[in-house]
């Protein structure tokens, strides 16, 4: 069963509210991926960075941005990278209340969202997880 270890605790990037950094390690669990997974304090990321739902789960955009990196552990494809996203975003979907037709469009933008970082060209396997904000910036 997907499980998040404890909260994400980011800071904004001065300046540029666009980019974020870890304050503190985030560990979830991945049924997917069948492990405990760290992403290590200063992991430099966009939340989400998909338009019209910038930052809604930055859990998911943290666990998706690091499994894209050349060098995290473990190193998965594109397409893997994409499944874990939308465990993510499930695991904590199922946490809110909310009705019928909330669960329902919540479930219609995690299948968008995670069509849409699988087609994506251009950002896969292009940084490294210890990443600089200026590099991720640079990369974007």
């Amino acid at each position: 069963m997907t499980n998040v270890g404890f909260s994400l605790k980011i800071e904004r990037i001065l300046g540029d509210p666009k980019y974020v950094r870890l304050i503190e390690n985030f560990h979830f669990y991945s049924d997917i991926l069948g492990r405990w997974v760290c992403i290590p304090q200063g992991f430099v990321y966009d939340e989400e960075s998909i338009p019209l739902v910038k930052g809604c789960n930055p859990e998911a955009g943290a666990v998706h941005d690091y499994l894209c990196r050349i060098d995290s552990d473990p190193k998965v494809s594109k397409s893997v990278a994409a499944q874990v996203y939308y465990e993510i975003q499930d695991y904590f979907d199922e946490q809110e209340s909310g009705n019928f037709f909330n669960r329902t469009w919540d479930k219609f933008w995690r299948y968008i969202k995670t069509i849409t970082v699988n087609l994506a060209p251009d950002y896969f396997h292009k940084l490294k997880v210890n990443a600089s904000y200026e590099q991720v910036k640079e990369a974007a």
